[in-house]
């Protein structure tokens, strides 16, 4: 008997750690052989670390954070796939500060937490407005603060509107352990201040992966920011923005990505890679503000100003094709040297950086988290 007693005080703390390993959950009832919960919510401050939850198709009206290690992956049923994350009735409330000092309502909110993978989702927000002009508070439809990381694949982020403040999925790290955040093959519209927006601070502690979405602004500041992060910007579509891609991250590469619609195609505030993109129909394909860029092998296709604004920065600049362009390189500056194939270019480049000081973006018009009000670039 007093063997047996022992046997069993024994398995008390394992059949325990059992009950919590991590295992398969739903939210909804399309998944009736799983426990399943009603809420999001519910959900993912419930489940073990570790976990799958199986979101049901349907409209969820909620505020989320997830500070657990989890996926959060929406699945078809009965011929239905649309899983919408919306604007709870009550509204949004502000539920985090950014490291860039911005308070910000976050409607799925990652927090202290990683690996957390969110896949098949919509985040909806319309409704959630802000009033960032008065308010000064942002809105952002996926959140990932600092100590986070994760995959987010396969994602809906739209109706992201507030005045200028409003990011359709926004990663970030201000911590000194390293976090990776991939973003990949998603879906980003409607949305007017940052379609897709990653930073760290003065030393980049976040490494991003920004590949195959698509993002169109509707004429709104900037598609897909990095600022002070490492990483990859690539395979990318980006539309209809002031700038396709803002790039604030000399450790970070601009690869094969299509920019469409834009005033500037890819704006460098400092020195990185650009290189193999397809920019078409921009003011400026490429813009340097910042010496020491790589500028290869790039498509620029109807530049109504320039095809490369080099604005008297010295650069690699070359094996780039430049077509349909008012000047082919603008603002060279003395010494350059670098192959470049011109077609239908009113002029090839111009000079004059003897007497002219570099150009600067205006700063009213970068109202991102990577270039906050008051920031000269």
């Amino acid at each position: 008997m007093f063997r047996l007693r022992v046997l069993f005080f024994a398995l008390v703390p394992l059949l325990a750690s059992y009950s919590a390993m991590a295992g398969n959950f739903a939210v909804g009832t399309c998944k009736p052989r799983l426990t399943s919960f009603s809420t999001i919510s519910d959900a993912v401050s419930s489940v073990p670390p570790g976990s799958t939850i199986e979101v049901c198709p349907g409209v969820y009206p909620e505020q989320i954070t997830i500070s657990q290690p989890l996926t959060l992956e929406g699945i078809a049923n009965d011929n239905q796939d649309q899983i919408v994350i919306a604007v709870p009735i009550v509204g949004l409330t502000t539920n985090l500060t950014s490291i860039f000092t911005e308070p910000v309502a976050a409607q799925v909110l990652v927090q202290n937490a990683g690996p957390v993978n969110i896949t098949n989702i919509v985040v909806d927000g319309t409704g959630g407005d802000q009033g960032c002009g008065t308010s000064s508070i942002w809105l952002a439809g996926i959140f990932y603060a600092s100590s986070s990381s994760g995959d987010v694949n396969r994602v809906r982020a739209s109706g992201q509107t507030d005045e200028g403040c409003g990011v359709g999925i926004w990663a970030e790290n201000g911590d000194s352990s390293n976090q990776l955040v991939t973003i990949e093959h998603s879906s980003i519209h409607d949305v007017d201040g940052a379609g897709i927006f990653a930073g760290s601070g003065s030393t980049p502690t976040l490494t991003a992966i920004v590949k195959d979405n698509f993002v169109s602004m509707r004429s709104g500041p900037t598609g897909i920011v990095a600022n002070s992060v490492n990483g990859a910007i690539t395979e990318n579509n980006v539309s209809d923005a002031l700038a396709g891609i803002f790039d604030a991250a000399p450790g970070t590469r601009v690869s094969s990505n299509t920019v469409t619609n834009t005033t500037f195609g890819v704006l460098l505030l400092t020195g990185g890679t650009v290189q193999s993109n397809d920019v078409s129909n921009s003011g400026y394909g490429v813009f340097l503000n910042a010496d020491g860029a790589v500028v290869q092998s790039n498509h620029i296709t109807l530049a109504a100003s320039a095809g490369i604004e080099l604005n008297c920065h010295g650069g690699t600049v070359s094996r780039n094709t430049i077509n349909d362009a008012a000047v082919g390189l603008d603002q060279v500056p003395l010494g350059f040297r670098g192959s470049n194939t011109f077609a239908n270019t009113g002029s090839i480049s111009t000079d004059g950086c003897a007497a002219a000081a570099p150009r600067t973006v205006s700063p009213q018009k970068w109202r991102t988290p990577a270039t906050p009000l008051g920031v000269r670039k």
